[in-house]
């Protein structure tokens, strides 16, 4: 899996208000929460700032210099493993994590082991049909066509000069063979309906409460639906064509 992690402190309160809703423990000092795909650790720096008992863990460790260092951890890939132990979190949230996860089947099934009985896990990411421009490599509609994304396309835009910053000094034919590696190793991009039935089938439940992120976001799309008439009608299909949501629970086994 290769994870390319969004910067998630930007979405902080609305996380803090998910994990309050759906966990229904309202005191942060009593949870414990992973950020899955942490990046450079600055959502566990928010939440710790809120009390949450927080930590992190993403497959390259990007964060140097960050008072919750001491919290950040590096996942194994061969065997694929979250590196705490078994009913260890209370909550596990991602921000713009799973479609980048090529894996994730292995990466339900660590989530699941590591939530405690009841714990929650909340997800934050792009619809397929969301991002106009791929945000890593500036190329439009790559999201769309994945997982068969043309290399005539990646040419065109090469040999037009549109390239992320880090491949300015690269020929556009070096620009196109690292986008469709990225493209191979870097996105995955699933329907809505395929995480429903691996959410099924690792946890035994899962909903996605639409109304709840519109309501609660600080987005300008979700700001602007719970404005309008049909709010619930709205917040679907922004969960079909902009940001989706969704809320699985690790179920507690029968006594």
């Amino acid at each position: 899996m290769t994870t390319i992690s969004a910067d998630g402190s930007a979405n902080f309160r609305f996380v803090d208000r998910a994990i309050k809703r759906f966990s229904g423990q309202r005191d942060p000092a009593r949870l414990k929460v992973l950020d899955f795909g942490c990046g450079t650790g600055s959502l566990v720096e928010r939440l710790c700032e809120l009390f949450y008992d927080a930590y992190g863990c993403d497959t390259v460790k990007c964060w140097s210099e960050t008072s919750v260092a001491h919290r950040l951890f590096e996942i194994t890939v061969n065997p694929y493993r979250l590196p705490f132990p078994d009913d260890e979190f209370d909550a596990v949230v991602s921000i713009s994590v799973l479609e980048h996860a090529a894996n994730k089947h292995e990466v339900f099934e660590e989530v699941h082991r590591v939530l405690k009985p009841g714990g929650i896990s909340l997800h934050l990411f792009p619809s397929k049909w969301y991002l106009f421009t791929e945000p890593h490599v500036y190329v439009p509609l790559m999201s769309w066509f994945w997982p068969y994304v043309p290399r005539w396309w990646l040419a065109l835009w090469a040999i037009m000069g549109l390239r992320a910053p880090f491949q300015r000094q690269l020929t556009w034919r070096e620009v196109v063979a690292a986008n469709l590696e990225y493209a191979r190793t870097g996105l995955s991009y699933w329907s809505n309906r395929r995480y429903r039935h691996l959410a099924l089938k690792t946890f035994g439940n899962y909903a996605s409460p639409m109304t709840f992120y519109v309501d609660q976001a600080d987005g300008g799309v979700a700001k602007l639906v719970r404005r309008l008439p049909g709010k619930t009608l709205l917040a679907a299909l922004s969960g079909a064509v902009r940001m989706k949501f969704i809320v699985i629970r690790k179920l507690v086994a029968a006594a």
